[in-house]
């Protein structure tokens, strides 16, 4: 990971496409945090995104979750949900995260964005590059 990677969190269903999408935004973004249910969305997120600290990712993925120290610990600038999560479990989401920092920013991709691009399936290749897309657009 890079040093200068800018630190997103995410909340997909899926773990094994939330790693293999994690690791296409390296070098750039940094997936610091998973979540896989809106149970653990909604009791994680909202926190991890205004600095509070007080537990490792339910799911063990992102690089918060390995970090040696607390000093290693990334809050996100971001917010990125898989085209599995529906509009209302992000919305709970968004409005939960945006209560405790408003500074927060969200990406959403749908199925149909995924099927757009040219992706069959869950393809962490295309989800990638639609993101990066995605994230330079609104951290701008």
């Amino acid at each position: 990971m890079s040093a200068t990677a800018i630190p997103v969190a995410s909340f997909g269903n899926n773990p094994k496409v939330a790693q293999a999408i994690r690791e296409t935004l390296l070098p750039e973004y940094d997936v610091v945090h998973t979540t896989l249910t809106l149970s653990t969305s909604l009791a994680e997120l909202p926190s991890l995104c205004n600095g509070t600290f007080n537990q490792t990712p339910s799911s063990n993925l992102g690089s918060n979750a390995s970090a040696s120290s607390p000093a290693d610990l990334k809050v996100p600038k971001a917010v990125i949900f898989g085209g599995g999560v529906s509009p209302s479990d992000a919305e709970q989401v968004k409005e939960a995260v945006l209560k405790k920092n408003s500074e927060i920013k969200f990406v959403r991709l749908t199925r149909e964005d995924m099927v757009a691009a040219g992706a069959e399936g869950p393809d962490p290749e295309v989800i990638g590059r639609l993101l990066k897309a995605r994230l330079v657009e609104v951290l701008a």
